[in-house]
């Protein structure tokens, strides 16, 4: 059991009674363990984490590299306060990062605390209670086009590889969904449709396209739009049902970069008056005209994979509002209070023709 040094009996009777009684309940650590630095945590800290997907795992390893360690990896764990994790995490939002992006950051330091007290590093993670910043700069709006937008940006592309601006306009596809198509996934249930169930994404480390599970591990069917079909059509055909739907010049699935370049997206979204336009805003596209065209919430948020409708009215809400006066216009056209007081107003010359 660990010792200390006290300037009176009491102190440290009270002291040993203490240490005792989290032994017996299985609360005490030795603190030497929480003596070396953040940094000899991490390589078992990264090993825990083996099960998590790649993405997660590439994020978690670029936070640590270029933000947690370089301010608290030398130091010694035990030694790290809930004031210094605090004053770090608003620093990232004062130096011009979101406040999604610090919290991100603040997740990873997180973690390896929480590891360290699993380890009996230390009793208790400081970095539990700090609040995630939410200031900083403003998370970018998402655009959306309509559906004639939509066709000029399709003609505006080169080559036949345009023919993925309809699809992800119109079916809400995220890009790595999209890449890891295959022929065999179209089904009928009972119209058309595609069962997504893998994803291709780009490593943040080296480059290269590797295959996942979807997000939330959940494979889902998105009902296609009668324009969607001849395409998807043209793609499958010839093909195996293992074969990329829209496959790469040079074979396997197709990475986005080099997709806007062979159609020349810079200029394309500039020919039609949206630069800023990102490829994942053909997504929101997607979302904008469904709703417009009356689809219900919950079908949206089948339609785009999101975990509870709330989120999809979370994030286009503001979509749903544009027909509420619509909808306004609506209510009371043919039957409610205005006709009942033009009823009302008729009724004495009735009743005096009755009488």
């Amino acid at each position: 059991m660990a010792t200390r040094v006290f300037d009176r009996k009491s102190d440290a009777v009270a002291w040993e009674q203490e240490q005792a009684r989290r032994l017996r309940s299985g609360e005490w650590f030795d603190p030497r363990r929480g003596r070396v630095p953040l940094a000899s945590l991490f390589p078992d800290w990264v090993a825990s984490r083996q099960s998590l997907k790649r993405k997660t795992q590439e994020a978690d390893l670029s936070a640590w590299a270029n933000h947690v360690a370089p301010k608290f990896g030398h130091l010694p764990i035990a030694s790290i306060t809930e004031a210094q994790v605090s004053a770090w995490a608003g620093g990232l939002v004062a130096a011009g990062l979101s406040g999604s992006t610090a919290s991100r950051y603040l997740s990873t330091l997180r973690s390896m605390l929480a590891f360290a007290v699993a380890d009996g590093r230390v009793s208790r993670n400081v970095a539990a209670l700090v609040k995630p910043p939410k200031a900083g700069r403003a998370r970018r709006e998402g655009q959306f086009l309509s559906l004639e937008e939509l066709e000029a940006l399709a003609l505006a592309c080169n080559g036949p590889y345009a023919d993925v601006i309809r699809v992800l306009g119109l079916c809400g596809l995220r890009w790595g969904e999209l890449a890891g198509l295959q022929v065999g996934d179209r089904v009928k249930v009972p119209g058309e449709g595609l069962r997504l169930q893998r994803t291709v994404l780009a490593s943040s480390s080296k480059g290269g396209l590797y295959l996942d599970t979807l997000k939330g591990r959940r494979s889902r069917t998105v009902a296609l739009p009668a324009a969607v079909v001849p395409i998807l059509d043209l793609w499958s055909a010839g093909k195996s049902p293992s074969a990329w739907m829209f496959s790469a010049p040079g074979g396997g699935p197709l990475s986005e970069s080099n997709w806007k370049r062979s159609v020349g997206w810079r200029e394309a979204c500039a020919a039609i008056g949206r630069p800023t336009l990102r490829a994942h805003d053909l997504r929101h596209t997607a979302a904008s005209i469904w709703l417009g065209a009356g689809a219900d919430p919950k079908v949206v948020q089948r339609i785009l994979g999101h975990a509870s409708a709330a989120m999809t009215m979370d994030l286009y809400g503001h979509l749903i509002d544009r027909n509420l006066w619509e909808a306004a216009q609506k209510v009371g056209g043919t039957t409610g209070a205005s006709d009942a007081v033009r009823g009302k107003e008729k009724a004495p010359n009735s009743g005096e023709k009755g009488a």
